[in-house]
This record gives C-alpha cells, structure tokens and sequence, in this order.
C-alpha cells in the first residue's frame, strides 16, 4: 500500500459508462505508454510484483478510493463506480467476498460471486465513433464480472468468455491468485487486444513474456451456436436481470425496497441453479427446448464429477461458458416463476425430493446458508410426514380475516368432496382412516397458515390431542409424499383458507367446545331419539347414551367423535377397550334404513343445540335450553 498520497497523473481518460477498473486501467496505460502495473501504483492501487490483486475490482476502501480519484483525476464517485461495490446491495453474494481493505476471509469465486475470467461483446470492445472510443476502444464493462451476466441485449449475442487465437479465458490467473489483468508488465497492447501468454511461444522463468495479441473487438463464430428461438429466450432472461441490476431511477421512498427485491431475486435464482445442478435430471422439463436441457446437462455432467472426486458441498460457482450458465438460469428462471409458494413447490418439489433422497445434508447444507427468500425455503422445504422440518421454512401467517377460534377441528364434509377428495383417487389406498386423517389434516392446514405453526403445535388449539396431530403426520407423509401430493393438497387448504376468510359470518367453534364440555345426553333425550324407529326401539331404553352422545357433540362441533370428552372420558376412566367408537363409526357409516333415519334426527337436534351454543354467553360452560347431567 502506498504510504503516501499519489501525485495526479500529467493526463487521464474520463470513464465510460459502466467502465470497469481493469478496463480503465488498459486505456488509461494505452495513452500513457505505460504498462498496466505502473500505472495501477501511480494510482495508489496496492499491487504485487507479479500482478494486480483481483480483490480491489470488487471494492475500493475509502482512501484507495480517494489515491485513485486524486491521481486519475476523478470525482470520487467516479472512482468508487470503477467496482464492483454498487452492486452489492442488489447482487447479495458480492457482499461476502472481501475487498482490497478487508482482511475476512473470502474466496474468489465463492457463492457467484465474481468472475475472474472475464467475458466480453467484441462489439462493445470496437467502440462507437466517438473520437476517444475510436482511439482506445470502447469499455470493458464492469457486470461482465457478474456470473448472471452471460449475454448483451444491446447487440444481440452471448458474451464471449475465451481468446478465439490462442483458446484461452482471459482470467489473470497466478498460480493459486487472480491477478487484475493478465501479463500487466507488458506495455503497448491496444485495451482490446489479448494479454494471454502466446501458447505457441514457451516462456521461461524470469524471461519477457509474449503476448497473444489478437483483437478481441473483432467478430469471430461463437463457440455454441444457438437458435434464433433459444437466444431470444436467453436475451430475454438477461434484459430482466439487467433491470434488476440497474433499475431506472425509482420515486420517493421505493429505492430500497426495490433493492431488497432484487437481492431476494437473485438469491432465489442461485439457490434454484444449484438445486437443478443437483438434482439433475429431475429438472429438465423445466427448460423450454431440447438443446438448452442438453447445455444443462453439460453442467450437471461436470457437477457430478466434482462430486465424485470427494467434494461433497454444492458446487459454489458459475459454469466457465456462457452458454452453461445462461441455460442453467433459464431454468432456475423457469422453476421460480412468479414466485409464489404453492406454484413454486409444485415445481421444484420432485427436485428437492432427489435431492434429500440422495443426501439430505447436502439438502441441508443447500438450503439452511443461503440468500433464499422465505417463499422459496417454504416452496423447497422437505416435508417430515407433513410438517416441515425447520422452523424458518415453515409457512409464514397470513393475513386471512378469519381467527383460529373460527376454524373446524374437522374438514367439514362438503370442504372435503369439493377440495381434498380428488387426491384420494391418487393414492393406492384410501380408507375411512385416511379420509379422516386427511380432514384433520386440512383443519391442521388452516391453523398454520395463520399462526406459522407446525402441526403438533396448533392441534391444541382445536381440541386435537397433539398425539394425533403426530399420528396424522405418519399416516399422511409417506403415502403424500410418494404420491406427490403435497402441493395439490397445499392449494387445496389454501382454496379453504380463501372461503374462510370470504364468509362474512363464521362459527366460534372453540365457544362451542366450552359451551359443550360438560353437557350430556339424557336417557329420555335418547330415547325420544330412537323412538319410532324400527330396530332402534331397544337401543333408546337400554343402549349406551354415550354413542349418540359422542355423534351429537362432533356434529354440533365439527369434529371428530374420537375426541369428545365422552370418549376421552371413558379411556381416561376404563382400561378396557370401550365400544363408543366402534357403535358410533357404524351409525355413521352403515346404510341400514334404521340408522339413516336416526342420523337424521341426529343432525336436527345438533342444529338446534348449536344454535343454542352459539346464542349462549360467551363464558357459558352449557346450552341453556338442553337437560344437563354433570358426572365425575
């Protein structure tokens, strides 16, 4: 580091446009007949003897800022506009790269972060006519750093990332280090012409080196053909980045709003690329034609020898080609869409199933330290026998109207023929128990849309012991999962929550849970249910009132009648298997005429009793119009 403020240099150049600091360099030395390296200490750059480190292009300190703007003669946001650090704030991974006055660790290509091997437009580098630009070319842009830049709209081409002479990538690479720009000691090269040892040409140590020397700014073939229809896909995915990147000048008060909108993008995008690179082939029907899947492909054949080598982490940086890494972000384009949680697992769900199915630490690893937005880590969370495994991934409240008092214990029967029985007929099996652990389920749904819950968690709230909210889950999560029914059974719950919220009168189901707790059901209330009732006449007189009992309290409750207190009285009471349950399930399920015509009478009573439930006072432990029999 230069212990003292540089002199300002006799002549300077203006930076273009989005100049970068190498490519400032290049001009600025071309003018000056001086080498790179010179002209970088002139300009209080720290600089090696060997090169120019890499890490000043993605940041200046404040006073490397300020030797630079004093000796090249320019305003300081000039020179701060020279790095990469403008982009920080909208393109999260630059954010953990360290810069020239930043000792924390880092690494050059860690999560995306920069390209060393810089790509370039030869039309972009021949310039325009302006005399300067015709004199020392145009600029070398500086997101042609960024990873997620791979083409320009501008000129209707992908960039271009390798010497079409010498065949190499145009990095600066030293070693194990990343130089600023290649050969720096060599002086009088034009800013477009390439800096790569002459391959042709052996040096030896300690020997003047021989640059290639081709023009860069010269159309030549690329080196992937693709077709009219592939590139306008390709083109268009780039336009949307470059608004994202340097968005037009937003009004009063939305700046930053916009920018944590595009570093939630563009966190969601890398982390869906790595998800693809894992998991493939499983997200192949993601990509619009067949020789972009293949250029995927390409990708993950790569990616899988990397893996097969011992390296056992996602693969933490972008494909070389251009070509690669363009259809790889159409793709994780494509599995994010709009976005939106429910239309996003039914994407990238089977892709996130293979990849827990292969490893689910590196599912972990994947998802756990990244930029991802809440959306995505709901949309790609694995889902443990229904709930999700990390809290941070879970579904964040709603601002749906309806309270959590508000909500059935029990899906109710219409709910369920018109939202969740379609996924009935895609399961191999679907018995009573299924169907009802599916309508609890539905109910568990609701809760945790509102509240952010898992389900053992809100199955209190609804008079559901949490042991059966965990026994759900094991019945519902192989087979949904197998299935892959998750997201339709997610939108399903969501149509729910939608109808809930739209009702402009709701029940307080949990006012008529106390209201119901104590009540009970006389043998005369019993009896005057059965009468007149073939075969049933019996029942009224000697049968267990405990049967309608439970029925009545789940019809009025909309509810289960396994978790009645008349049965969870009863187990609690007996160690002996009671028969409440099987009774009831038959009255419930049977066709007999006798029990059709008591199933009816049934629900009169309970619509009359819940009724009174719902008129009673808030803090009414009972209907007051229904005979009461308090037991022990």
């Amino acid at each position: 580091m230069t212990s003292q403020a540089p002199r300002p240099l006799a002549r300077s150049l203006a930076p273009l446009p989005g100049e970068s600091l190498g490519g400032f360099l290049l001009r600025l030395s071309y003018r000056l007949c001086l080498t790179p390296h010179r002209v970088a200490t002139l300009c209080g750059l720290a600089c090696r003897s060997d090169g120019i480190p890499h890490e000043q292009m993605r940041g200046l300190g404040p006073e490397a800022t300020e030797r630079l703007a004093r000796a090249a003669q320019l305003s300081i946001p000039e020179a701060h506009g020279l790095t990469l650090d403008g982009f920080a704030g909208r393109y999260p991974p630059l954010a953990k790269l360290r810069t020239s006055d930043n000792e924390a660790p880092g690494k050059n290509r860690i999560d995306w972060a920069a390209n060393p091997d810089i790509r370039y437009c030869p039309r972009c580098l021949a310039g325009d006519d302006s005399p300067v630009q015709q004199a020392y070319g145009g600029a070398w842009q500086l997101r042609w750093h960024l990873p997620v830049v791979f083409a320009c709209v501008k000129h209707r081409c992908l960039l271009q990332q390798d010497c079409p002479q010498c065949g190499q990538a145009l990095s600066g690479r030293i070693g194990h280090r990343y130089s600023l720009l290649t050969l720096p000691h060599v002086p009088g090269l034009h800013p477009a012409q390439c800096r790569n040892q002459d391959p042709h040409v052996v040096r030896r140590y300690h020997t003047r080196a021989t640059p290639c020397g081709a023009r860069l700014d010269q159309l030549t073939s690329p080196a992937t053909a693709l077709a009219p229809q592939d590139l306008d896909h390709l083109l268009h995915l780039q336009q949307h980045l470059d608004s994202l990147l340097s968005p037009a000048p937003a009004p009063n008060g939305t700046g930053d709003e916009d920018q944590e909108t595009a570093a939630s993008y563009f966190g969601d995008l890398l982390v869906t690329a790595r998800l693809i690179l894992m998991s493939w082939p499983a997200g192949a029907g993601l990509l619009p034609t067949s020789s972009l899947t293949n250029l995927v492909g390409q990708c993950a054949t790569e990616f899988a020898s990397t893996q097969a080598k011992g390296n056992t982490g996602p693969k933490r940086r972008a494909p070389h080609s251009t070509a690669h890494s363009a259809a790889l972000l159409l793709a994780a384009q494509r599995g994010l869409g709009d976005r939106d949680a429910t239309s996003m697992r039914e994407r990238l769900e089977p892709l996130t199933r293979e990849v827990y199915r292969q490893s689910r630490s590196r599912g972990n690893k994947l998802f756990t330290h990244n930029d991802a937005s809440p959306a995505l880590l709901q949309a790609t969370a694995a889902l443990l026998y229904g709930a999700q495994t990390h809290a941070r991934m879970r579904t964040g409240p709603h601002g749906y109207r309806y309270r959590l008092e508000e909500i059935p214990p029990l899906f109710p029967r219409q709910w369920y023929t018109d939202l969740l029985e379609p996924l009935t007929a895609q399961l191999p099996t679907a018995t009573t128990v299924i169907v009802r652990h599916l309508r609890w389920a539905g109910s568990l749904r609701l809760v945790e849309i509102v509240t952010g819950q898992s389900w053992r968690t809100c199955a209190p709230a609804l008079g559901i012991p949490s042991a059966s909210a965990s026994r759900t889950m094991y019945v519902l999560g192989g087979r949904m999962t197998k299935a892959g029914l998750w997201p339709a059974f997610e939108a399903a719950a969501d149509e729910a929550a939608r109808h809930l919220h739209d009702q402009q009168r709701r029940v307080n189901y949990a006012q008529r849970r106390r209201a119901t707790e104590h009540w009970r059901l006389t043998r005369e209330q019993w009896q005057a249910l059965c009468q007149n009732i073939p075969g049933l006449e019996q029942q009224g007189l000697t049968g267990d009132t405990c049967v309608g009992e439970a029925l009545l309290w789940s019809m009025v409750n909309e509810a289960s009648y396994l978790h009645s207190p008349t049965v969870l009285h009863r187990r609690a009471a007996s160690p002996e298997p009671d028969r409440i349950t099987d009774r009831a399930g038959a009255l419930l399920r049977r066709d007999r005429s006798s029990y059709v015509a008591l199933r009816r009478r049934l629900e009169i009573y309970a619509a009359h009793l819940a009724d009174t439930c719902d008129r009673a006072a808030p803090h009414s432990n009972a209907p007051a119009s229904a005979s009461h029999q308090t037991t022990d």
